[in-house]
């Protein structure tokens, strides 16, 4: 029996064996194709070896495929991944791994106007795309840059809600005009770089940074300070794909602020600063009296030591009360997929944001729509619209208060000191209004058409619609500025914002032999941009019921509106050639109309040109295989700079109101009164100079790229000098003419400095990858040139010094820092007297301000004005990253340093309270710190210079990858936990964080949070 079925089996297998075979060389093969991290890859190419038969994989990188012999091979490729090759054989089912290729991943970059292969680029390019862009979490570009880019320098503006960033590439190269680089958003330049709301980080594919004249200059006029090209996510072949990201968020104050918290050592002090400065025994604070009806407890009240009063009730932490640790939130739903004829990409964004200080927030909503439309094979049309809306609401608020007050007095009104006492937090906190809200639609509309194989022509329509509207209240005796304005102060801020831009331009690439190939880019643009804003401002309001939304019931109402219009026409082409595969030359230049220019100087030309050589490929380097790219660039080219308000050219009329008689009179005439200066002075401006002119940026760039073991370790290294001549700046100019301020040409400014990127891929198996990156900056700064004047004093005059600190120097930095020397504490009398000091400038206790100049440029005796000289210098030596990234199986790990070394703080908040219980005494002779005098008019010195060098943890992340069998219809997901803002190694005061702007002041900036996310990534 046994046998019989034996035989059976055997006869059936003997003829199934050949259909089999048969079905299996005519038939299926399917399988599922992934990457190194087990998610499915969609759209990966399926060929045939040999042939023309293929498919690609759908959004679950599965695919199926009929060959025709079971010899055929299948060839898998993708972009950014190493081609694989299966032989099919008797396989039905295939499960296929790609490793990613990171040569090819960056091989091809977005340049102005189109893209080109890495290895062919002239100029000095930087590209931040995958596991380098959207690892961490971020909820603005502009944290997506720092840290990540030589030469490319982020400046946050502290922790505010909805804050941007200041960006500087190679340094500032304007006096008064804008020193923001140009941010272009899938090919429409949308204007400087700042604050660049409108863009969800979840959209971004890749960030290009254009940093040298050769790589700008395709940008004219508007590239002078550099160029970021944003690319945001297209849609791809294939069945839908639906991710989903969101972010919860948790933050904390990374060092809290340095204020009193024993009410007894404020006290203490008090007292001791008025006996000091000369006040009569009835006028030291707290000794337990009763001033304008607020009692001042004494010393001995406040330690419980009074027998005849009861221990002073109250010690307010109002640190505890300005300051949470808020939850932010984002959530972004993204759908994309396509077919050969129609890709689609649409998101959605929501951010919410709550502020370190209470009654802060920001809510952010954005949405994407990009698709492309293949309408022949010749035609292809697309649209990319992006909607942005933004509310943020609150202002910045001090934890200073004197903790011996408490919130509330005894009626439950919020406690003042006095009428004029406008310091509560928790008062400002409740009853101010303040809030902005903003509004952009930004939409683009192309044609591309291919002419012939090597021709084609594009057309683009874009346009940007912005609104915001700012509104603010303070009630009636709420602040000093409701005080300022008869009792109550309302106003409403209208900005509109309408720019139109249409560029058109034909792209010509060739090939001839394996020799030559030739890339021709030139086309020309016109661009109009109308902004119109007004200003409604109500005073001395009858009640605070309605706000700012009853403005006509103010006692006084001011109304001011503004219109501008402007336009730019462009003429621009570029010509890219490599011989031989080795030696590359590109020829770029831009003509550039403005109406912002006289009609003598409206037009400008801006040409540049690049070499590079690939020395690699030369024949005696094929000896050492090791080196897989040594390339050495150079480039030379002039940019220019048109950033000033329009008609700055023409002379312009005003109106002003002035008192007669018993009201307000209204008059008209040539000028106009603008803001006040920084001294408060009314400005007049309007006197117009019709030989106003482009400033010109000329810039040299000498680089040098180098790949080892196939690019496994890439070094790229740069040298530039760029200098910035007929600055256009703001001339002080004589009263007699009418005027106070005319804008000029004349100046120059100079950059120069080294920029080193360095990429290795430490280990890559299959369950294991390491890679390590950093990068290093160092720029010089210099004023070489401002016409007839050698130093212009520049910023806020601080109250507490009374004085600007921050100029522009001819042979100085830009923004250095200008006051008297120091050297240390007056220890005695007689070396007060000898230094040159008077009164209670010359006591024991005091800064030893130093004299070292006079009417003859010699010391004389005296510390006046004239020994006022260069103190500082806000801007680094160097600017320097370091960057890891692990990825073990499903695992996932990345760290990111980010330091600045060498400038100077000017910190106002120097003599904090841990500093004042520092001060001179006679016990105490400090050299350090001076006497408690509350009479003491501090000077602009370097006294409140510290070093602002610090070395951040900026970010540290933890994800995990789930395997996409995982859950049924899941295809990938990955949850993660990231920490920013962990750590500050920095000498500056407390551990505090010494970044504090581009002018490095610290004036008591919004505390940078450390934040603690929770993420998660998922993928149907």
């Amino acid at each position: 029996m046994i046998k019989r079925r034996l035989l059976y089996y055997l006869t059936v297998l003997f003829f199934l064996v050949p259909w089999v075979v048969q079905a299996q060389s005519d038939g299926l093969v399917t399988g599922t194709v992934k990457d190194g991290q087990s998610q499915p890859l969609p759209g990966v190419s399926i060929m045939v070896k040999g042939t023309s038969t293929g498919t690609t994989t759908d959004a679950d990188g599965k695919f199926k495929l009929q060959v025709g012999s079971a010899d055929a091979t299948l060839v898998f490729s993708f972009v950014g991944f190493q081609s694989q090759e299966a032989k099919v054989g008797s396989q039905t089912e295939f499960n296929i791994v790609l490793t990613e290729d990171i040569s090819t991943l960056q091989e091809v970059v977005v340049v102005g106007y189109g893209e080109m292969k890495k290895s062919d680029l002239t100029g000095s390019v930087a590209t931040l795309k995958g596991d380098n862009l959207n690892k961490t979490p971020a909820s603005s570009m502009d944290q997506l840059l720092q840290g990540k880019i030589a030469g490319v320098q982020v400046i946050t503006n502290g922790g505010q809600p909805g804050s941007g960033a200041t960006i500087r590439i190679r340094g500032a190269s304007s006096l008064n005009g804008s020193k923001d680089p140009l941010v272009v958003v899938d090919g429409y330049p949308w204007g400087d770089a700042g604050n660049l709301k409108q863009i969800n980080p979840d959209d971004i594919e890749s960030i290009e940074v254009l940093k040298d004249a050769s790589a700008a200059a395709i940008y004219g006029s508007r590239g002078a300070n550099g160029v970021i090209l944003v690319t945001t996510r297209k849609g791809r072949s294939g069945s839908p794909r639906i991710t989903f990201n969101t972010l919860q968020t948790v933050s904390t104050l990374a060092v809290k602020p340095d204020v009193w918290r024993d009410p007894v050592e404020q006290a203490t002090y008090d007292n001791e600063a008025a006996t000091t400065g000369g006040s009569s025994p009835a006028d030291i604070p707290f000794i337990g009296t009763t001033r304008g009806g607020v009692y001042y407890p004494s010393i001995a009240e406040l330690r419980g030591l009074d027998p005849n009063k009861p221990q002073w009730p109250y010690n307010t932490d109002w640190v505890d009360l300005v300051y949470r640790n808020p939850h932010s939130q984002s959530y972004t739903l993204t759908a994309d997929g396509g077919s050969d004829k129609t890709k689609y990409s649409i998101s959605g964004n929501y951010y919410k944001e709550d502020g370190l200080v209470i009654a802060n927030g920001y809510d952010k909503y954005t949405g994407r729509m990009n698709l492309d439309q293949k309408l022949t094979n010749a035609v292809t049309v697309g649209t990319n619209v992006i909607l942005a809306y933004t509310n943020s609401r609150g202002q910045q608020l001090g934890a200073g208060r004197s903790p011996i007050w408490p919130v509330y007095d005894a009626n439950g009104d919020y406690f003042k000191t006095s009428a004029t006492d406008f310091g509560n937090p928790i008062a400002l906190a409740n009853e101010l209004y303040n809030k902005t809200k903003t509004f952009d639609l930004l939409a683009s509309v192309y044609a591309n058409i291919k002419i012939t194989d090597w021709l084609q022509f594009r057309t683009t329509l874009n346009t940007k619609f912005g609104n915001s509207v700012q509104d603010q209240y303070d009630p009636i005796n709420s602040t000093q500025r409701a005080l300022d304005n008869k009792g109550s102060y309302g106003s409403i801020v209208n900005g509109n914002y309408n720019d139109l831009l249409n560029e058109n331009y034909f792209t010509i690439n060739k090939t001839f032999g394996d020799v030559h190939v030739i890339t021709l880019t030139g086309g020309f643009s016109i661009q109009k941009t109308t902004n119109r804003f007004s200003t409604l401002t109500g005073q001395n309001f009858v009640n605070d019921v309605l706000q700012n939304e009853n403005l006509g019931s103010a006692g006084t109402m001011l109304i001011s509106n503004d219109l501008q219009r402007f336009g730019l026409q462009s003429w621009y082409g570029r010509a890219n050639y490599v011989l031989k595969d080795r030696y590359l030359f590109t020829l770029t230049g831009r003509a550039d109309g403005s109406t912002k220019f006289g009609a003598d100087n409206k037009w400008a030309f801006f040409p540049s040109g690049a070499v590079a050589w690939k020395i690699h490929e030369e024949n005696f380097m094929q000896a050492i295989p090791a080196v897989s790219d040594l390339k050495l660039r150079a480039s030379y080219g002039l940019t220019g700079n048109q950033g000033i308000a329009p008609y700055q050219t023409q002379d312009r009329f005003g109106s002003y109101k002035y008192y007669v008689g018993t009201g307000f009179k209204t008059g008209f005439g040539p000028g106009f009164a603008g803001a006040n200066d920084e001294q408060g002075r009314t400005v007049v401006s309007g006197l117009g100079n019709s030989k106003l002119k482009w400033e010109t940026t000329k810039s040299f760039d000498v680089g040098l790229d180098i790949g080892i073991l196939d690019q496994r370790f890439t070094l790229t290294a740069d040298y530039y000098i760029k200098n910035t001549s007929d600055l256009l700046r703001l001339q002080t100019i004589a009263p007699s003419s009418g005027f106070d301020r005319q804008w000029i040409n004349d100046g120059e400014i100079s950059n120069r400095g080294v920029e080193l990127g360095l990429n290795a891929e430490v280990l890559t198996t299959d369950a294991l990858t390491w890679t390590v990156g950093a990068n290093f900056t160092m720029n010089r700064n210099r004023v070489v040139s401002m016409g007839e004047s050698d130093r212009v004093l520049i910023g806020t005059l601080y109250e507490s010094v009374r004085q600007q600190i921050s100029t522009y120097t001819v042979n100085q930095p830009m923004y250095a820092f200008y006051g008297y020397k120091t050297d240390g504490i007056i220890q005695t009398l007689e070396e007060g007297i000898k230094a040159g000091l008077t009164g209670r400038d010359a006591e024991p206790g005091e800064i030893k301000y130093l004299d070292i100049s006079g009417p003859e440029g010699k010391p004389d005796g005296v510390v006046n004005e004239l020994d006022r000289t260069i103190i500082g210098n806000p801007n680094p030596n160097f600017i320097y990253s370091f960057n890891t990234n692990v990825r073990y199986k499903q695992f996932d790990f990345s760290a990111q340093l980010y330091g600045v070394q060498g400038n100077d703080v000017f910190d106002f908040q120097k003599m904090s309270p841990s500093r004042q219980l520092q001060r001179w005494t006679l016990d105490n002779p400090s050299n350090d710190y001076p006497r408690a005098n509350n009479s003491r008019g501090y000077r602009a010195s370097d006294f409140f210079l510290t070093d602002g060098s610090f070395l951040r943890l900026q970010n540290v992340t933890v994800g995990y990858n789930l395997p996409s069998e995982t859950i049924k219809g899941v295809k990938s997901l990955r949850v993660f936990f990231s920490g920013n803002n962990l750590y500050t190694f920095t000498g500056f005061h407390g551990g505090f964080d010494p970044e504090v702007g581009e002018l490095s002041i610290n004036n008591g900036s919004y505390p940078r949070p450390r934040a603690f996310t929770l993420g998660l990534n998922i993928g149907l």
